[in-house]
């Protein structure tokens, strides 16, 4: 049974094999034409289905019109500028001489407070 089936397989691939040698155009074609409708395809379902992604931060609409969250965001956004600003003084001090220990202890602080103030953890 199994010789049988595969005798079987082997006389189709042998008869397809000639056809493919005779008939060249045709199989170019066929591919081509293959080949362009999948490629379509991958293009269309990358415009259409591909989810688009939001960049940055957004207030939900159901928020957006609350006068508390915009007060705490505005309250973060002023600690965030604060802590910017005292970490550029920081910087033009390292840049005049050496910081003291202090001075770099109180540096990694104020980056750990920016980046608790960034995420909203």
């Amino acid at each position: 049974m199994f010789t049988a089936k595969y005798n079987l397989t082997k006389k189709n691939l042998l008869r397809l094999k000639e056809w493919i040698y005779h008939h060249p155009k045709k199989v170019y074609r066929y591919v081509m034409v293959t080949l362009v409708i999948s490629f379509g395809l991958i293009f269309i379902q990358y415009h259409f289905l591909t989810p688009k992604l939001s960049i940055g931060n957004k207030i939900p609409t159901m928020y957006s019109e609350s006068d508390q969250v915009r007060a705490e965001m505005d309250k973060s956004d002023q600690k965030m500028n604060g802590i910017v600003k005292e970490l550029q003084s920081l910087k033009k001090k390292r840049e005049s001489g050496p910081l003291s220990k202090n001075d770099s202890l109180r540096i990694e602080y104020l980056f750990n407070q920016y980046q608790t103030l960034k995420n909203g953890f």
